[in-house]
């Protein structure tokens, strides 16, 4: 047992990397949350008031009493203008104690409702539940039978997975920039701070996917 604890530790620190270059997680990221949007009838209010997203292509969740979920993504956040900034890449990491068994592949889409929540995206790193309240983000078909539903979750959260997982979830998951990225895409001195700011960069086929798909989150 002891041994086979070791090696699922093992392949959880393995899963830690990301293979992906920017350009492929950029891509696999807009092909996500065009997925996601299809499947996933969100309420109009929350898109409207969606202040920032954060979409992870592929997430790896593993566990055999102990566990973990691992995978990279982009985030951007909601202008003044009412316009989407450029996305920088983010890291998500998640380890969790406890009753739970299986493996599960991951796209997630979180979407962030308050400046608190944006604020801390920004920050160096953010966890999930602690520095911003999560809940399971509501359906369209859910809220046209209870309008009433409480729409004051910081964060919510949507997933489209594969496999069979039971035991454990996202809340205590932290959220950090991925600098080696955004270098890669971007340049060196790159920051999640000067890439939101900085004009509109669709020069790149993944870029253009990307920003057909996120603006018609209106």
């Amino acid at each position: 047992m002891k041994k086979f604890i070791y090696m699922l530790m093992g392949i959880l620190v393995f899963a830690t990397v990301s293979f992906a270059g920017a350009q492929e997680e950029l891509l696999n990221s807009a092909n996500s949350l065009k997925e996601i949007l299809r499947i996933h009838k969100i309420p109009t209010k929350i898109l409207l008031k969606s202040k920032a997203i954060v979409v992870i292509p592929s997430a790896s969740k593993i566990g055999f009493f102990i566990g973990g979920e691992f995978g990279g993504g982009v985030a951007s956040i909601r202008r003044g203008d009412g316009s989407w900034s450029n996305p920088f890449f983010i890291k998500l990491k998640s380890g969790s104690l406890g009753w739970q068994f299986g493996y599960e592949h991951n796209s997630i889409l979180l979407i962030f409702n308050s400046k608190n929540s944006v604020n801390s995206l920004l920050s160096s790193s953010t966890t999930i539940g602690a520095d911003a309240t999560a809940s399971a983000g509501p359906l369209a078909k859910t809220y046209e039978k209870n309008s009433k539903i409480n729409f004051s979750a910081e964060i919510y959260t949507y997933r489209k997975s594969e496999g069979l997982f039971l035991g454990a979830s996202l809340k205590g998951g932290v959220i950090s920039q991925d600098d080696d990225k955004d270098i890669e895409y971007y340049g060196n001195g790159m920051k999640a701070s000067n890439i939101t700011n900085m004009p509109i960069k669709q020069d790149t086929y993944a870029m253009k996917e990307y920003f057909n798909t996120i603006n018609a989150i209106r």
